[in-house]
């Protein structure tokens, strides 16, 4: 068997080791957003509104999916409503559109220099938008850096 998916393998069921209510995910909806979530869960087989968004997000982050033809689609959707534009308001958004991986992130957020002048291209690149400011950014970069 290929030595990737001999890996994948073992870090999806070590990852599954830590599935879990998260706490600190919340999700706003209509009543009709809700009602209609709930029907489309059923319809598919599921027991709530949440096992059918666990299962999208699996195809969404490629991790645990339902094939690679949706992971595919969700990929897709993803990249057509948020990943396409040419402008960085978001510092994350910047960075990865930019090749930065998590790694360079850990380290941009360790060297005040690095920060310092991957933020200034950030904002020079982007000028006349709103940008995040240097404390928005450090704190995401820590979040993202805490979560991985």
């Amino acid at each position: 068997m290929n030595e990737y998916l001999v890996h994948r393998a073992k870090e999806q069921n070590e990852d599954l080791q830590t599935d879990r209510i998260r706490n600190d995910l919340k999700v706003s909806l209509t009543d009709k957003e809700y009602s209609s979530l709930k029907l489309l869960a059923y319809k598919a087989g599921f027991k709530s509104a949440g096992e059918l968004l666990s299962s999208f997000v699996g195809d969404l982050t490629d991790w645990h999916t339902n094939g690679s033809d949706e992971s595919d689609l969700a990929s897709e959707w993803y990249e057509r409503a948020f990943g396409m534009s040419e402008y960085y308001t978001n510092f994350i958004h910047y960075l990865y559109n930019n090749d930065y991986t998590l790694e360079d992130i850990a380290d941009i957020h360790e060297d005040e220099d690095y920060f310092e002048d991957v933020y200034e291209r950030y904002i020079n690149e982007d000028a006349g938008k709103t940008n995040q400011t240097r404390e928005e950014c450090m704190n995401i970069m820590k979040e993202l850096i805490a979560k991985a």
